[in-house]
């Protein structure tokens, strides 16, 4: 489960009002002169943020811009109109990424109404680049980022057990019940033993697109909270049915080739398409619940999608050849 403070990362936490703002009518002297009396007052001065007498936030102006323009300039005549901006709410990941994005060095945050709130600076925007990198990278480890890394020093022997054991006996029931698939075709394998030979190549292509997309919809569910996942899905979808095709084709020639059994390569090649198309459920279906559920999603990269995976993989494999031989 999501630690709270997990929900309190946004950029409310990072955000500065000690800015330096002007209103758009002012002169560039006006902010020349605003710079050099309070410069020690601002937190951050890579833009000069103009408002209204609402306090709405109308455009940008970097100091480069400030320096190389007359004084008696009128401050709207140099704004950066189209705004790159957060609200408060916005989650810190991803306005750092934005800022990234946009190539800016600090990004403005507003309400809903447009009213300035205050600024981002870019010490803010590289700290939390730097944890959230590191968090994502353990979670795509499979290390819950809202638990501390275990010390096997400093836990008990039974906690250690507590933490490892059910992952564990999740795999192993479900080994058990894979062996136990590839068992009810023992008449099929014991008068084509070459299909033994496939099993690891079959396994290991699902498991490999599946883990493929596991890292993509947990960096992306990160980056974006938001996510249309029913179009990010048949996205997906798309591009794993082209990778699909592909691997297949190759697959039968290869196979054709090694075994002069065209029968055998169609199999081979249909199993592996079969195994990589339902890699989505493990891959993709699988961390999107547990990211409904408010679950880390990453949990879903360790045995359960694993094995899962394996299971539906042998099964469609030994199904083909069951049906085709």
């Amino acid at each position: 489960m999501k630690h709270k403070n997990s929900q309190n990362k946004t950029v409310q936490r990072i955000l500065t009002s000690k800015v330096p703002m002007i209103f758009e009518e002012q002169t560039v002297g006006d902010v020349e002169r605003l710079l050099l009396d309070k410069t020690s007052e601002f937190e951050t001065i890579s833009y000069i943020y103009a408002i209204d007498h609402d306090k709405r936030l109308k455009g940008v102006l970097s100091i480069k811009e400030v320096f190389r323009s007359p004084k008696d300039e009128i401050v709207k005549n140099l704004l950066h109109k189209t705004l790159v901006s957060v609200s408060a709410h916005t989650h810190q990941e991803r306005a750092a990424y934005l800022a990234l994005k946009h190539k800016i060095k600090s990004i403005p945050v507003v309400d809903k109404n447009g009213v300035f709130l205050g600024a981002i600076p870019a010490d803010a925007i590289l700290e939390t680049l730097y944890h959230e990198t590191t968090e994502d990278i353990m979670r795509l480890g499979g290390v819950r980022h809202t638990s501390p890394v275990d010390d096997i020093f400093k836990l008990s022997i039974l906690k250690s057990l507590e933490h490892r054991l059910p992952w564990l006996v999740f795999g192993l029931f479900g080994g058990i019940l894979a062996s136990g698939i590839v068992n009810s075709f023992e008449k099929i394998l014991s008068t084509n033993l070459i299909l033994a030979t496939f099993i690891p190549l079959i396994v290991y292509m699902g498991d490999a697109v599946g883990t493929q997309m596991e890292a993509f919809i947990i960096r992306d569910l990160a980056i974006n909270p938001k996510l249309k996942f029913l179009k990010y899905f048949f996205h997906q979808l798309l591009i794993i049915i082209l990778t699909g095709m592909i691997i297949s084709l190759l697959a039968y020639g290869g196979t054709t080739i090694v075994y002069g059994d065209k029968k055998l390569g169609f199999i081979v090649s249909l199993a592996l398409f079969c195994a990589m198309i339902s890699s989505i459920f493990s891959g993709l279906i699988i961390p999107f619940i547990f990211s409904k559920l408010k679950l880390d999603p990453a949990n879903a990269s360790g045995p359960i999608a694993t094995i899962i995976q394996d299971i539906i993989s042998i099964t469609v494999y030994f199904g083909i050849a069951h049906v085709l031989l």
